[in-house]
């Protein structure tokens, strides 16, 4: 992992608070951590394709995003499995903290399944919310099951992990995940166990020196992502009160360019920077 130790601390502290203060400060910490801090690493997407190719990756990236935000109105339930399935294997393909493929696969099922290990109803409930009006509440059950089996599985052998590395904050994060309400917990692993390592890695791809400098290099993609935000998070909101579907399809909306999209503008001198160990960004 890879935050300061206050960094660190402030973001499992406002995790329990969020914990306690209900549905409104839970969706609240969702946002801010996991769409808004957890994207974070996505901003400097554009800056790893080289200046000749960037054009045709924005039109790409934006179509892409687009047609993420039109699947989850036409297929919500199909664009949900699509994303969880696409989001375990990149946590997994792009493992900073750990370096056995094993413990890898086990982060990727853990970030999606970690919060079902104890809150399985209530990650369902999410699900169905998630999936829209016409979702199958028998499929949104099944799911949350099969989230929590992989949550099952990875949890031993990522504590073994953090036992191995002595690396007892990692421990502290993992069991923060699993008894978290749904959204704390998916918001805090998502940006602590994969987003910020990644933050971490586009600093030294880019040359930023500080998290300040890398924010210089990418506040034009944050603001249209801000933007991005507003007008695609509106359309479901105003359709489905509780902003739960709004967030996942928004989140889906960045993600899945991210994970589909660059791998295939990436720049041939682009090198993946090494990996550092347990870690975890700095503020």
């Amino acid at each position: 992992m890879q935050e300061t130790g206050r960094g660190w601390l402030a973001l499992v502290l406002t995790a329990g608070l969020a914990s306690l203060a209900g549905g409104a400060g839970q969706l609240a910490y969702a946002l801010v951590v996991g769409l808004g801090l957890g994207l974070l690493h996505g901003a400097s997407d554009l800056r790893l394709v080289a200046p000749g190719r960037r054009l045709a990756f924005l039109g790409c990236y934006l179509a892409t995003a687009l047609a993420c935000l039109l699947c989850w109105q036409l297929a919500g339930t199909a664009a949900l499995l699509l994303f969880l399935l696409l989001s375990a294997w990149h946590f997994a393909h792009e493992d900073e903290l750990f370096p056995k493929r094993l413990t890898s696969l086990a982060l990727g099922l853990f970030i999606i399944g970690g919060p079902a290990v104890v809150h399985e109803a209530a990650v369902a409930r999410l699900l169905a919310l998630a999936m829209g009006p016409a979702a199958s509440l028998a499929l949104a059950d099944w799911l949350a099951r099969v989230l929590l089996l992989g949550g099952l599985l990875a949890l031993p052998v990522l504590l073994l992990a953090a036992w191995q590395q002595r690396c007892p904050r990692l421990a502290v994060t993992l069991l923060a995940v699993v008894l978290a309400p749904p959204l704390v917990g998916f918001a805090l692993g998502f940006y602590l166990l994969h987003a910020a390592p990644q933050t971490g890695v586009r600093q030294r791809l880019l040359g930023a020196p500080t998290f300040k400098a890398y924010l210089r290099l990418t506040w034009p993609i944050l603001l249209g992502a801000a933007l991005f935000t507003l007008a695609g998070g509106l359309v479901f909101l105003l359709q489905e009160r509780t902003g739960i579907r709004a967030l996942f399809a928004v989140l889906a909306a960045f993600a899945v360019p991210h994970m589909l999209v660059l791998p295939r503008f990436l720049d041939a001198g682009v090198e993946a920077a090494p990996r550092s160990g347990p870690q975890v960004v700095e503020r």
